[in-house]
């Protein structure tokens, strides 16, 4: 399913959100920059990964950032890594960054729940709008969390259903009548933008999530409510031993 709505996946991305999808990831990576930095000493060499990646927006906004703030600051270095089961979306993700010309990024076809590394790799691992799709979210988390470095940050930007009555009915209609016909009309598969909503649906709920963080060996872990609460930013720092 991924791989057959890859070539429409960016353009349905911004269509279907207002264009807010690009804000929430600019606040997914400002998080990321507001505890990782602190006290960082520029000669260690910063590495991030993104599980789920997609087509690499999330490193791509991780780099427009880092270039921002350090971009001529001299030692200060990064590399990022993307994971994602689909090789349809890595293919444009890796299109995409050659486009950019950034450097020091490589993608690995992964599942989530089975990371290909090793233990306290990376500094820094997000995961946006891709926790929900895991047959078991626990197991992602825990993932996350044993490929991350104690003392790094571990972010999951993902939908959940909102609480303000009024919103709710609105945001229900448009995800579970409007969404999925447009989304079916632009990306030409029946199915995708219909498990969309389910999948929200059916995901665990906002404690879950936190609980999981937090049994996986996270602490300061909160969530942020964005959008009158249609998805949230659960983010922690793993605990040093």
């Amino acid at each position: 399913m991924f791989d057959q709505i890859a070539p429409k996946y960016d353009l349905l991305n911004n269509w279907l959100s207002f264009g807010l999808a690009r804000r929430w990831r600019r606040f997914l990576v400002a998080q990321i920059f507001k505890r990782l930095f602190k006290g960082w000493d520029v000669s260690n060499r910063i590495e991030t990964l993104d599980v789920a990646t997609g087509t690499g927006d999330v490193i791509v906004e991780f780099r427009r950032r880092w270039k921002k703030r350090f971009g001529k600051t001299l030692g200060a270095s990064t590399s990022s890594v993307g994971v994602d089961f689909s090789p349809e979306m890595l293919e444009l993700a890796r299109k995409k960054i050659r486009k950019k010309n950034l450097t020091d990024v490589s993608f690995v076809q992964a599942d989530g729940m089975n990371l290909p590394f090793p233990s306290e790799r990376f500094d820094a691992v997000t995961c946006a709008f891709g926790l929900r799709n895991m047959v078991d979210p626990k197991r992602g988390v825990s993932e996350m969390v044993r490929v991350c470095r104690d003392g790094g940050i571990v972010a999951i930007l993902e939908f959940s259903p909102t609480k303000f009555p009024l919103f709710r009915s609105i945001f229900r209609f448009y995800f579970h009548r409007i969404l999925p016909l447009i989304g079916r009309g632009v990306s030409k598969h029946k199915d995708a933008y219909r498990y969309l909503p389910k999948s929200v649906d059916d995901f665990e709920s906002v404690e879950a999530v936190l609980n999981d963080m937090r049994d996986a060996g996270l602490e300061d872990v909160l969530r942020y409510s964005l959008s009158l609460g249609v998805l949230g930013l659960f983010i922690g720092r793993k605990r040093e031993v």
